[in-house]
């Protein structure tokens, strides 16, 4: 079983994702593998490729780490919570637009913040 299937697998147990958000990501992994690409790989295209956020609030040294397969993102934004959805909406901020640029783009970084009460990076490797 992928590393992929395991991680799907494990929020759904941990109670993070349901049942019927777990299956349709396990489906989209499916499909994003039938051509014959593993998504781990690292061929061209979205195939491989990973979506990389980094967080660290330096007040009090929490760290984020978020991996998303590329060929994962667009089921993941469907749960990324309505009120987060709209306060995006309200900023202006196209969600759809900012994965097609992103799926496009070629690797590297996307976000550098260095301030001095946090540091976020995010970038596509």
């Amino acid at each position: 079983m992928s590393e992929e299937k395991k991680r799907i697998l494990d929020l759904v147990r941990d109670g993070k994702v349901s049942v019927d958000e777990g299956l349709r990501l396990l489906e989209a992994l499916d499909n994003s593998t039938q051509d014959g690409m593993s998504p781990s790989g690292r061929l061209g295209g979205s195939y491989g490729r990973m979506l990389r956020i980094r967080v660290l609030d330096t007040s009090d040294n929490t760290r984020v780490n978020v991996n998303i397969p590329l060929a994962l993102a667009k089921v993941a934004m469907k749960f990324i919570p309505k009120d987060v959805s709209k306060q995006l909406e309200d900023e202006d901020i196209d969600l759809d637009q900012l994965l097609a640029t992103i799926t496009e783009s070629t690797a590297g970084k996307i976000v550098d913040v260095d301030s001095e009460d946090a540091k976020v990076k995010i970038y596509v490797e």
